[in-house]
């Protein structure tokens, strides 16, 4: 192995040692093997470090453990984990996420020396249990870089699985102004383009997500008893704050303007609706209606230097998916979810 590793694969964990366990074996696996493992623990309380450190030193894996002094939660808990990288590239990895086959890092080691250097990688994921994929990349290729690479590629930044970092670049633009968003990767990653280092897209599974284990499940919104009498209230979701944050990553590059407005336009028109909905389906029509109203205007742009017009017409766009999203049925809804991603995935 080489002084510097290729991949550092950064991943936070906190207490779902079994799912973990299972991401480190699928790591083990590799016929590529210049990577370290980097894991920082957020106080975990199921009483099971010994075990993974046990599984770590027996295994042939390069590894760095760190148990964090204070519970900080997903963003702090991410950002420790790519704190203790030392390799060129940082492949992010969720706790209970695995990757895809044996020879996920070597094909995608050999992308990035075909296509790079990159800032950013982005590839695709299956489901676990289905193996459905999810392609939020159509095509392999350099998709490019700056500020409007970075405003079209957010959405793509969810889930943290896949995303790989410049090290160097990840590292220096570390900071705690987004704790408490749960999207920690996103502004890191729009951050990266923006500046000006090139986002690659690899049209190809690196990762199996939600992995599936007997008796065992892990903590989830959905498995959240229904509230009784459920009163309406402002509901406030991460999800809040996605627009503002990508615009603050943006925003050194870029001068105010209509990028800004596509930015929360898209968060409007692609991540919200689907929150409505699916809030309407685990809990309730009056659950859904408190989302609603944390997505106010005025929570949604504080802050955000578009003009009167733009927030106008933000403010009107709030407003109509709203009242679909409360209305529409579920059923067709879910009917046409498959169609509604091709279209979201096809705007730029």
């Amino acid at each position: 192995m080489n002084a510097q590793p290729y991949f550092s694969i950064c991943i936070p964990q906190h207490n779902r040692t079994s799912f973990l366990l299972e991401a480190c074996r699928s790591l083990a696996e590799q016929t590529f093997r210049d990577f370290e493992v980097c894991i920082s623990d957020d106080r975990s309380t199921d009483g099971r470090e010994a075990e993974l450190l046990a599984f770590l030193e027996q295994s042939s894996l390069s590894f760095t453990y760190k148990k964090r002094e204070t519970n900080g939660r997903y963003d702090a808990n991410l950002r420790d984990s790519l704190s203790l990288a030392s390799g060129k590239y940082c492949f992010l990895l969720g706790n209970d996420d695995c990757l895809a086959s044996p020879t996920v890092l070597e094909h995608l080691a050999a992308d990035i020396e075909r296509l790079g250097p990159a800032g950013v990688v982005i590839a695709n994921f299956e489901d676990f249990a289905t193996g459905a994929p999810a392609e939020r990349v159509r095509q392999t290729g350099v998709a490019g870089s700056g500020p409007a690479v970075a405003a079209a590629a957010f959405r793509n930044f969810s889930f943290v699985s896949g995303i790989v970092l410049d090290r160097d670049r990840a590292q220096a633009h570390a900071t705690t102004r987004w704790d408490g968003s749960e999207m920690y990767q996103m502004y890191i990653g729009c951050r990266i383009i923006a500046e000006g280092h090139p986002l690659l897209n690899i049209h190809r599974v690196t990762v199996r997500k939600d992995i599936q284990l007997p008796d065992e499940r892990v903590d989830s919104y959905a498995l959240k008893p229904r509230i009784a009498r459920c009163p309406v209230k402002e509901r406030r979701l991460p999800m809040v704050q996605i627009g503002r944050l990508v615009i603050d990553a943006i925003a050194p590059y870029q001068a105010p303007g209509r990028l800004l407005e596509k930015v929360v336009m898209q968060l409007l028109l692609f991540t919200y609706p689907f929150w409505i909905v699916e809030y309407r389906r685990v809990q309730s029509w009056r659950y859904a209606l408190g989302i609603c109203l944390g997505m106010r205007p005025r929570n949604l742009l504080e802050n955000v230097p578009i003009s009167w017009a733009a927030k106008l017409r933000l403010r009107l766009l709030y407003a109509a998916v709203s009242f679909a999203g409360l209305l529409v049925p579920i059923k067709a809804f879910q009917a046409m979810q498959a169609n509604l991603y091709n279209l979201a995935k096809s705007f730029r």
